[in-house]
């Protein structure tokens, strides 16, 4: 009998595991970051959680964090075995012999990563999960599912098992930078239109990515991290947080004991404090 899932994503649920209080009791779920090279980043690791259909956890994953902060899996394996499969999962190796993060629980990334390999080669990869569920909107029909179970159950590494080639790097990050640029583009235009004023699309474009690149440079990488990044940058200009008059900014994404939705927070209340200010000497 399959059991089902959440993984959802640390980095982008702040304080996750009272959230997950909130809403399940007392539930067990296991960090993935856990018995890991990375147990020190246990306050943002990926998260795995059973879950029944229809209760009040399943309920706010569909309405809250399904689109952009986890995934919705199903196994029939043991729960340890998948935990396992999936801590193994968090880090790779790309071109270099470098090891990377690999956020492949964010539904954008899974989809990008799986849907469109070959059924042994994906199979291989999803270990002892038989069943992904993604958003439509991602992936029509909503549903990975694996062809060929029995698959070997892959245990985590300092040094991880999974490469990802170039070109799969590639695929994964250029299809992602180019969504999300129309994203922040169409906010743009929203919001502060007049930062877009006068561009024509290929400038726009060209504003959108740096924008990205500002935000991953300070560490903010989610997309709505990116998004709301966007709102302090598109004001205060192309060398924000580096111009001389930033510094109060610069103070505050040096809080390094500040979550990232904390440090944001704290820029668009500075924000809000020297654009009031200003208003209120100009009157």
């Amino acid at each position: 009998m399959n059991q089902a899932y959440l993984l959802l994503d640390g980095a982008q649920i702040d304080d996750l595991p009272s959230r997950l209080l909130e809403l399940t009791g007392s539930t067990p779920y296991h960090m993935l970051y856990q018995h890991t090279a990375y147990s020190g980043l246990l306050a943002v690791s990926p998260l795995l959680v059973p879950v029944i259909p229809d209760s009040p956890l399943a309920q706010h994953f569909a309405a809250t964090w399904r689109l952009t902060a986890g995934i919705w899996l199903e196994s029939e394996a043991d729960q340890a075995a998948v935990v396992q499969h999936l801590r193994s999962l968090i880090h790779a190796r790309i071109e270099g012999d470098v090891s990377v993060f690999f956020r492949y629980y964010d539904p954008r990334i899974t989809h990008l990563w799986l849907a469109d390999l070959e059924p042994q080669q994906r199979d291989r990869l999803m270990g002892p999960v038989r069943l992904i569920s993604l958003p439509q909107s991602l992936l029509p029909g909503g549903v990975i599912r694996q062809e060929n179970p029995e698959q070997p159950i892959a245990q985590y590494a300092h040094r991880p098992w999974l490469f990802l080639p170039q070109e799969r790097v590639e695929h994964l990050s250029g299809a992602k930078r180019q969504r999300l640029a129309q994203q922040l583009i169409e906010h743009c235009q929203q919001y502060v239109p007049e930062r877009l004023q006068g561009l024509d699309s290929e400038a726009q474009q060209l504003w959108a990515l740096d924008c990205q690149r500002s935000a991953e440079r300070h560490g903010f990488s989610a997309v709505d991290h990116v998004m709301r990044w966007a709102n302090v940058y598109a004001v205060l200009g192309d060398e924000f947080p580096d111009a001389a008059s930033h510094a109060v900014y610069r103070q505050i994404l040096d809080d390094k004991g500040a979550l990232p939705e904390q440090r944001l927070n704290n820029l668009s209340a500075e924000l809000r404090r020297q654009l009031f200010t200003t208003k209120e000497l100009s009157a």
